[in-house]
């Protein structure tokens, strides 16, 4: 079996874990929630387009993909 890169499956970022007032990325997909004291003062999200560009370009893109995704459905179910 070949070995998978560092990145695989990680084009999202972890979801369980909220943190506050930084970016959290994954190698494509990213988050921000910002915090003033304990109420959200902003939301938003962020895509590494150069890193997009790199992974449709790997040979293994496709069940990279899905693999992300499905991790990202399960840990979001799991939260939630």
């Amino acid at each position: 079996m070949k070995q998978a890169s560092e990145c695989y499956g990680k084009m999202y970022p972890a979801t369980l874990l909220k943190a506050a007032n930084r970016e959290v990325m994954g190698k494509v997909f990213g988050y921000r929630i910002d915090h003033s004291g304990v109420v959200e003062t902003r939301r938003s999200v962020s895509t590494d387009f150069g890193a997009w560009e790199q992974c449709i370009q790997c040979p293994d893109f496709d069940s990279c993909y899905r693999l992300s995704a499905g991790t990202l459905i399960m840990e979001l179910a799991v939260r939630n």
